[in-house]
C-alpha cells in the first residue's frame, strides 16, 4: 500500500514538473558563433584528396624488407564521380558502403556492400559511383619489392 502511494506521488510530481516547463517542444536557441571553437582532434589516418576527386587513406603497410609488400587502403568515391585503380601488384577490392560499377577490361562488376573484384598485376579498373552516397572501398594490394 505504501509503495503504491509513493509511486502515485512520484508520478504526480513528474507530471507537474514537466507541465511547469511548458510544452517541452520548440527549437534550441541559436549557437553563439563568437564562442565557437573547433575541436583540435585530428584523425590518425585522415583521408587525403586525390587528383581525380576521390579520397584515400593508408590503413596498413608492411615493411619493405619482407619478400612481399602488402598495403591496405580505404578509398572513398563521391557520388557521380569515378576513379581508376592501376597498381603494380595484385589487387583485391572489397565494397564497404554505397553502390556503383567497376569495369575491368571488358568485364563489368556491380558494386554493392560485400561485393569484391580483383585485378591481376598490370590490370586497371574504372570505378564509378552510381549512388547518392559515397562509395567506400577497401583495397588490398600485394607487390613484390
Amino acid at each position: 500500500m505504501v509503495l503504491r502511494i509513493v509511486a502515485a506521488a512520484a508520478a504526480v510530481a513528474v507530471t507537474v514538473s514537466c507541465a511547469a516547463r511548458g510544452s517541452g517542444k520548440g527549437l534550441l536557441p541559436p549557437a553563439n558563433l563568437a564562442s565557437f571553437t573547433p575541436s583540435p582532434y585530428q584523425p590518425e589516418r585522415p583521408f587525403t584528396p586525390q587528383s581525380d576527386g576521390s579520397l584515400a587513406r593508408a590503413i596498413f603497410r608492411s615493411e619493405s624488407a619482407a619478400p612481399y609488400r602488402a598495403e591496405i587502403r580505404d578509398v572513398l568515391v563521391p557520388p557521380a564521380k569515378s576513379t581508376t585503380f592501376a597498381h603494380e601488384g595484385i589487387v583485391v577490392v572489397d565494397t564497404r558502403e554505397g553502390t556503383g560499377t567497376a569495369t575491368v577490361q571488358e568485364r563489368r562488376v556491380e558494386l554493392t556492400p560485400g561485393a569484391t573484384f580483383g585485378l591481376a598485376q598490370g590490370q586497371t579498373a574504372l570505378v564509378q559511383n552510381g549512388g547518392k552516397v559515397p562509395l567506400v572501398l577497401r583495397v588490398y594490394v600485394v607487390t613484390a619489392p
